[in-house]
C-alpha cells in the first residue's frame, strides 16, 4: 500500500462523518425554524435556542459549509 492511499482514507473518513454532523446541524435548523417564526407571534416564553442572533447562525452555517468544501477539496487531494 502507498502512502498515498494510506492519506486518503482518513480524510474521507473525515469527510463522512463532517457530513453526518452536518445533516444533524440541517435538522436541527429544520425543527428550530417553526418556533422562530412564530416567536413574533406568541407572547409565550421563547426556548433558549430563540435567543441567538440571526446573523450568528448565518455565519456559523457559512463557516460550515466552508469547512465541508475545504475538507472535500482535501480529501480529493486538490492542490498537492
Amino acid at each position: 500500500m502507498d502512502i498515498a492511499a494510506l492519506i486518503a482514507a482518513p480524510a474521507w473518513i473525515a469527510f463522512a462523518l463532517l457530513v453526518l454532523v452536518a445533516l444533524l446541524g440541517f435538522t436541527m435548523l429544520a425543527r428550530g425554524l417553526p418556533g422562530y417564526r412564530a416567536r413574533g407571534a406568541s407572547s409565550g416564553e421563547a426556548a433558549p435556542e430563540q435567543h441567538f442572533p440571526v446573523a450568528v447562525v448565518g455565519a456559523h452555517g457559512l463557516f460550515a459549509v466552508a469547512t465541508v468544501v475545504l475538507v472535500l477539496l482535501a480529501a480529493l487531494g486538490v492542490g498537492s
